[in-house]
């Protein structure tokens, strides 16, 4: 099976009209080559483009997917610090507020574009935002932690995930031969999906716009920005070089399929439809079993199966899965070994609220379950036990598929 790659460009520095160069000089790139990229847009980034009268820019970029960058990246609050809060109603509606306008913003400069994603700002991966994102309608979040080791993506907080793999600012910090990238790619053919990632901005300048403005505390007024020392033009042009190589020597080796998130995006929304049958659930059961994690093929999280569960007992056949979410406190758990009888656990299906966030523990026949206790009992009875006997157990389930994450 070959490994699928994309290319993906953070475009966010809304500081200066020369990184706007480098943006069109990557898309040309790209363009010239066959390849669609993908650019992770800011929203500050794209009024911007308008105010500069970029135009060469924005026509350059719609040969290219666009995705949302976020509304101000690193200007402060960030995202993750104006989502810090306990009440998750408060952080969501102002993450809304801001990221409706980034969006707005994005579809104002980029007439008609189809905003196929969200890409978080640096290490700002906020679970408030991923939620957000996939009630907005975007299909991918890139950039993640919640991905598989070998890079095939996840369903997490509804959206599909995918993280990035290889920054290619390394051909000027590291190496830029043929040896280095002929090297990269055999490393890169151990994946099922990988995200060859830049920063245009990092072409041409030698620190980050943001380290130098909003690195902490916002350093500035807006629109009075200082400036990185600028790279030697051999140097930014040497880079420009090693991303073209190194796209014609991805293009020549068989082991690869170049492609972008629009083609991702596509099937995202086809498997959209992912159905559970009850007459999957005793294959379900048997991996929940083995390991309590989400299930990687078709990508089903714990709370797809919990709702699934829920429908069946209440005389669903099949459950469409949709919007789901976990649990915001720590769950409730059986502390001794304890038996739960099928009419109890459908009496308990019958009064379960999950409109919302799942509960964190469950009243079934007098006796209190936790989430994953209850889950458990209800594949029991799903798959045909009348009386189910359960033992203590965690009630978060193993990360060790999504390792980044679990670390």
């Amino acid at each position: 099976m070959k490994t699928d790659i994309i290319f993906s460009f953070d475009t966010e520095d809304f500081t200066s009209n020369e990184a706007a160069d480098a943006i069109f000089r990557q898309a040309e790139i790209l363009r010239e080559e066959g390849v669609r990229g993908g650019f992770c847009v800011v929203g500050l980034v794209a009024k911007q483009l308008k105010a500069w009268g970029r135009d060469d820019v924005i026509q350059a970029l719609r040969h290219h997917d666009i995705l949302n960058h976020s509304y101000a990246h690193s200007v402060h609050p960030t995202i993750n610090e104006y989502t810090d809060l306990e009440d998750f109603d408060a952080a969501y509606a102002e993450l809304r507020r801001q990221e409706d306008e980034s969006m707005d913003l994005i579809r104002e400069t980029f007439e008609g574009v189809d905003v196929l994603g969200a890409c978080p700002p640096g290490n700002q991966k906020s679970y408030v935002a991923m939620y957000a994102y996939a009630d907005m309608g975007l299909p991918i979040y890139a950039d993640t932690v919640c991905d598989t080791a070998d890079g095939r993506g996840a369903y997490l907080c509804n959206i599909y995930q995918t993280k990035y793999t290889y920054m290619m600012e390394n051909f000027m910090y590291e190496d830029d031969s043929d040896e280095y990238m002929k090297a990269l790619l055999d490393r890169l053919a151990t994946y099922r999906r990988a995200i060859c990632f830049t920063h245009p901005n990092m072409a041409i300048f030698k620190m980050f716009w943001d380290t130098i403005n909003y690195d902490k505390e916002n350093k500035c007024e807006f629109g009075e920005w200082a400036f990185s020392e600028r790279r030697p033009a051999e140097v930014t042009e040497r880079f420009y070089d090693s991303i073209r190589r190194f796209i014609r020597m991805m293009k020549n080796d068989g082991r690869f399929n170049i492609t972008s998130y629009s083609a991702v995006a596509e099937k995202v929304r086809i498997e959209e439809s992912r159905i559970i049958r009850k007459e999957d659930l005793p294959s379900i059961k048997a991996q929940l079993e083995k390991e309590f994690a989400p299930i990687a093929s078709p990508s089903y999280s714990i709370a797809d199966i919990f709702l699934a569960c829920k429908a069946m007992l209440l005389g669903a056949q099949e459950h469409l899965c949709g919007k789901t979410c976990g649990f915001l406190d720590t769950p409730y758990a059986i502390k001794a070994d304890i038996s739960v009888s099928a009419a109890d656990i459908i009496a308990s299906a019958k009064t379960l609220n999950t409109d919302r966030f799942l509960p964190t523990e469950i009243a079934v026949g007098g006796q209190k379950l936790g989430p994953a206790d209850w889950l458990m009992a209800a594949l029991g009875v799903l798959c045909g036990e009348e009386s189910v006997s359960l033992v203590p157990r965690s009630q978060l389930p193993s990360l060790d598929v999504l390792p980044e994450l679990r670390d």
